[in-house]
């Protein structure tokens, strides 16, 4: 069968483009990597070069393949620490938290465990959603912050890990006020009571609790238990005097029984 002029230059093209990405690939695309001869001290100075220089993925391969090599060399925990940076400035933050949780639970006694332990926190809390959403990482921030402060208590990040942990609870407790409000203006009282008084319970020091506590009294009184309403009244009257809920308590007109 005879093709056409066209169909010719077609194959001729692709032909001659193909010719021109296997000569361009191999020089132009070459993959950074420590010189094959380079000890293991010279490979972890040209991955910490590039490193410095900010050039993470070169980094991130040059450290991979020192670990590789040489898994148990002076060097290396250093590198795996460097590594895992590196994954998070390049906002691959799961992995990250892998190879901060790899040098902080394997190498305990390490210069840098503690540093790996509130990498975890730092990795975990960057992939942390707005509060409308899942908050499965919010906790594991909350996770990897509590170890940080019972296996490392004399760390100097153990203030940070702590201030961390007050953040990510203030932000499960907005969550959780969040369920029960939606429930609450559905006017589904008995769900709302469980959500707020679970609330109440598990995080005290949160700042919805004020708020938490006048929907709690709210709901206990359209079910009628009139006895758990007046407790939780009392109690926001008693730990929260100045807040706008309790000033609505105080702006309430009684009945002549004093209730």
């Amino acid at each position: 069968m005879t093709q056409s002029p066209s169909r010719n230059s077609l194959f001729a093209s692709i032909s001659h483009l193909a010719v021109l990405l296997a000569v361009a690939l191999p020089l132009g695309c070459s993959i950074a990597l420590p010189p094959t001869d380079a000890t293991p001290t010279e490979r972890y100075r040209w991955s910490t070069d590039r490193f410095d220089d900010g050039k993470y993925v070169d980094a991130i391969r040059g450290f991979r393949d020192l670990l590789f090599r040489e898994p148990l060399h002076a060097t290396a925990d250093s590198a795996r620490f460097l590594l895992a940076e590196a994954y998070l400035r390049t906002n691959q933050h799961l992995l990250a938290a892998n190879e901060f949780r790899m040098l902080a639970t394997s190498r305990p006694n390490s210069l840098v465990a503690d540093d790996a332990q509130f990498g975890m926190c730092r990795a975990y809390w960057e992939l942390s959603p707005s509060v409308a959403r899942d908050q499965e990482y919010t906790q594991r921030t909350i996770d990897a912050c509590t170890r940080l402060v019972e296996f490392f208590p004399r760390s100097e990040l153990g203030t940070e890990a702590r201030s961390m942990i007050r953040e990510a609870r203030q932000k499960l407790a907005a969550k959780q006020a969040r369920v029960g409000a939606w429930y609450y203006g559905l006017k589904l009282y008995e769900s709302s009571i469980i959500y707020f008084e679970s609330l109440v319970q598990e995080f005290p020091e949160a700042d919805v609790i004020p708020n938490v506590l006048y929907m709690l009294h709210d709901s206990y009184s359209q079910v009628g238990f009139r006895a758990e309403a007046d407790a939780v009244r009392d109690q926001l009257l008693a730990r929260y005097p100045d807040s706008p809920e309790a000033q609505t308590f105080d702006s309430e007109p009684t009945d002549a029984s004093g209730e």
